[in-house]
Protein backbone atom coordinates (compact mmCIF):
# COMPACT_ATOMS: atom_id res chain seq x y z
CA UNK A 1 0.00 0.00 0.00
CA UNK A 2 0.97 3.59 -1.22
CA UNK A 3 0.91 6.78 1.20
CA UNK A 4 -1.75 7.87 -2.09
CA UNK A 5 -3.75 4.34 -1.57
CA UNK A 6 -7.32 5.12 0.05
CA UNK A 7 -7.63 3.28 3.19
CA UNK A 8 -10.08 2.32 5.60
CA UNK A 9 -10.16 2.45 9.54
CA UNK A 10 -12.83 0.38 11.74
CA UNK A 11 -14.08 2.94 14.68
CA UNK A 12 -16.68 3.91 17.34
CA UNK A 13 -18.03 7.32 16.76
CA UNK A 14 -18.24 8.94 20.10
CA UNK A 15 -20.57 11.89 20.04
CA UNK A 16 -18.78 15.22 22.02
CA UNK A 17 -20.83 17.61 24.39
CA UNK A 18 -20.59 21.09 21.87
CA UNK A 19 -17.75 22.61 23.98
CA UNK A 20 -15.23 19.79 23.34
CA UNK A 21 -16.35 19.38 19.72
CA UNK A 22 -15.80 23.24 19.03
CA UNK A 23 -12.19 22.14 20.25
CA UNK A 24 -12.04 19.37 18.22
CA UNK A 25 -12.73 21.56 15.00
CA UNK A 26 -11.01 24.23 15.93
CA UNK A 27 -7.16 22.82 15.76
CA UNK A 28 -7.36 18.90 14.76
CA UNK A 29 -6.63 18.38 11.33
CA UNK A 30 -8.48 15.03 11.21
CA UNK A 31 -11.57 16.79 12.14
CA UNK A 32 -11.18 19.24 8.80
CA UNK A 33 -11.37 16.09 6.45
CA UNK A 34 -14.18 14.55 7.74
CA UNK A 35 -13.20 12.25 10.73
CA UNK A 36 -15.76 12.45 13.19
CA UNK A 37 -14.40 12.32 16.84
CA UNK A 38 -14.21 8.26 17.69
CA UNK A 39 -12.21 5.66 19.06
CA UNK A 40 -10.19 3.94 17.05
CA UNK A 41 -10.68 0.13 16.97
CA UNK A 42 -8.54 -0.67 13.92
CA UNK A 43 -6.79 1.70 11.30
CA UNK A 44 -5.41 1.05 8.75
CA UNK A 45 -7.77 -1.40 7.82
CA UNK A 46 -7.88 -2.69 4.05
CA UNK A 47 -6.99 -0.59 1.37
CA UNK A 48 -10.69 1.11 -0.28
CA UNK A 49 -10.02 -0.81 -3.40
CA UNK A 50 -10.21 -3.88 -1.82
CA UNK A 51 -13.11 -4.22 0.66
CA UNK A 52 -15.87 -6.96 -0.33
CA UNK A 53 -18.76 -8.38 1.04
CA UNK A 54 -16.76 -10.92 3.39
CA UNK A 55 -14.57 -7.97 5.14
CA UNK A 56 -17.93 -6.64 6.39
CA UNK A 57 -19.43 -10.28 7.16
CA UNK A 58 -16.15 -10.92 9.36
CA UNK A 59 -16.66 -7.35 10.97
CA UNK A 60 -20.25 -8.03 11.56
CA UNK A 61 -19.85 -11.56 13.53
CA UNK A 62 -16.58 -9.95 15.19
CA UNK A 63 -19.46 -7.12 16.85
CA UNK A 64 -22.39 -9.81 17.57
CA UNK A 65 -20.18 -11.32 20.08
CA UNK A 66 -19.67 -7.68 21.79
CA UNK A 67 -22.94 -6.65 23.45
CA UNK A 68 -23.88 -2.80 23.68
CA UNK A 69 -22.40 -0.86 26.38
CA UNK A 70 -21.73 2.87 28.09
CA UNK A 71 -18.66 4.44 28.24
CA UNK A 72 -17.81 7.46 30.33
CA UNK A 73 -15.02 9.99 29.19
CA UNK A 74 -13.71 11.62 32.83
CA UNK A 75 -9.96 12.37 32.15
CA UNK A 76 -7.35 13.65 29.74
CA UNK A 77 -4.52 12.25 27.74
CA UNK A 78 -1.44 13.08 26.00
CA UNK A 79 0.63 11.51 23.39
CA UNK A 80 3.26 13.65 21.94
CA UNK A 81 1.57 15.91 20.14
CA UNK A 82 -1.60 14.21 20.83
CA UNK A 83 -4.26 15.50 23.63
CA UNK A 84 -7.03 12.45 23.96
CA UNK A 85 -9.78 11.37 26.01
CA UNK A 86 -9.84 8.39 27.99
CA UNK A 87 -12.53 6.03 27.58
CA UNK A 88 -13.43 4.37 30.54
CA UNK A 89 -13.76 1.29 30.65
CA UNK A 90 -11.81 0.60 27.87
CA UNK A 91 -12.03 -3.20 28.14
CA UNK A 92 -14.53 -3.69 25.15
CA UNK A 93 -12.65 -1.44 23.00
CA UNK A 94 -9.30 -3.51 23.61
CA UNK A 95 -11.20 -6.92 22.93
CA UNK A 96 -13.09 -5.43 19.32
CA UNK A 97 -9.84 -4.23 18.37
CA UNK A 98 -7.82 -7.29 19.06
CA UNK A 99 -10.72 -9.61 17.84
CA UNK A 100 -10.43 -7.44 14.42
CA UNK A 101 -6.63 -7.72 14.23
CA UNK A 102 -6.73 -11.23 15.14
CA UNK A 103 -9.45 -12.12 12.12
CA UNK A 104 -7.14 -9.63 9.80
CA UNK A 105 -3.69 -10.45 10.65
CA UNK A 106 -2.20 -8.30 7.48
CA UNK A 107 -3.66 -5.44 9.62
CA UNK A 108 -2.10 -4.72 12.64
CA UNK A 109 -3.32 -1.84 14.43
CA UNK A 110 -1.36 1.10 13.89
CA UNK A 111 0.87 -1.09 11.78
CA UNK A 112 2.47 -2.73 14.17
CA UNK A 113 4.00 0.80 15.74
CA UNK A 114 3.10 0.56 18.92
CA UNK A 115 3.58 -2.55 21.79
CA UNK A 116 0.23 -1.61 23.48
CA UNK A 117 -2.72 -0.03 21.53
CA UNK A 118 -4.37 2.46 24.00
CA UNK A 119 -7.75 2.72 23.54
CA UNK A 120 -8.28 6.80 23.13
CA UNK A 121 -11.01 9.25 21.52
CA UNK A 122 -8.26 11.76 19.75
CA UNK A 123 -9.56 15.41 20.71
CA UNK A 124 -6.50 17.41 18.65
CA UNK A 125 -3.81 15.60 17.19
CA UNK A 126 -1.33 19.13 16.12
CA UNK A 127 2.15 20.09 15.68
CA UNK A 128 1.67 23.61 16.46
CA UNK A 129 -1.65 24.13 18.83
CA UNK A 130 -1.27 24.92 22.26
CA UNK A 131 -1.96 21.61 24.05
CA UNK A 132 -1.51 22.63 27.46
CA UNK A 133 -4.35 24.90 26.55
CA UNK A 134 -6.35 22.51 25.27
CA UNK A 135 -6.07 19.69 27.37
CA UNK A 136 -6.69 22.02 30.34
CA UNK A 137 -10.41 23.70 28.94
CA UNK A 138 -10.98 19.71 27.87
CA UNK A 139 -10.87 18.72 31.88
CA UNK A 140 -13.23 21.23 32.19
CA UNK A 141 -15.95 19.94 30.25
CA UNK A 142 -16.02 15.64 31.68
CA UNK A 143 -17.22 14.08 32.37
CA UNK A 144 -19.41 12.37 30.00
CA UNK A 145 -20.86 9.31 29.00
CA UNK A 146 -22.12 7.95 25.79
CA UNK A 147 -23.69 4.79 25.04
CA UNK A 148 -22.21 2.53 21.78
CA UNK A 149 -24.43 0.73 20.29
CA UNK A 150 -22.58 0.45 16.48
CA UNK A 151 -19.50 0.63 15.10
CA UNK A 152 -18.55 1.38 12.08
CA UNK A 153 -15.92 1.22 8.92
CA UNK A 154 -15.03 4.95 7.48
CA UNK A 155 -13.17 4.96 4.11
CA UNK A 156 -10.99 8.12 2.75
CA UNK A 157 -12.43 9.35 -0.52
CA UNK A 158 -10.90 10.58 -3.74
CA UNK A 159 -11.05 13.95 -2.45
CA UNK A 160 -8.87 12.67 0.92
CA UNK A 161 -12.00 13.32 3.06
CA UNK A 162 -13.37 10.52 5.34
CA UNK A 163 -16.61 9.11 5.41
CA UNK A 164 -18.54 6.47 7.00
CA UNK A 165 -19.35 3.14 4.71
CA UNK A 166 -20.48 0.58 7.03
CA UNK A 167 -22.40 1.00 10.20
CA UNK A 168 -22.60 -2.53 12.16
CA UNK A 169 -24.38 -2.95 15.03
CA UNK A 170 -22.80 -4.88 18.21
CA UNK A 171 -24.49 -7.15 19.89
CA UNK A 172 -26.44 -8.10 16.82
CA UNK A 173 -26.21 -12.05 14.90
CA UNK A 174 -24.51 -12.41 11.42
Amino acid sequence: MTTADPVSGVVVRVRLPAPLLRLRRHDDFAASVGVPPHVTLLFPFVPVTELRAPHRRALVEIAAKVEPFDVRFAAVGRFPGVVWLMPEPSARFSTLTEAIASRFPEYPPYEGAFDEVIPHLTLVESPTASLDEIAAAAQRHLPFTCHVAVMELLVEGPDERWHGHWRIQLGSRP
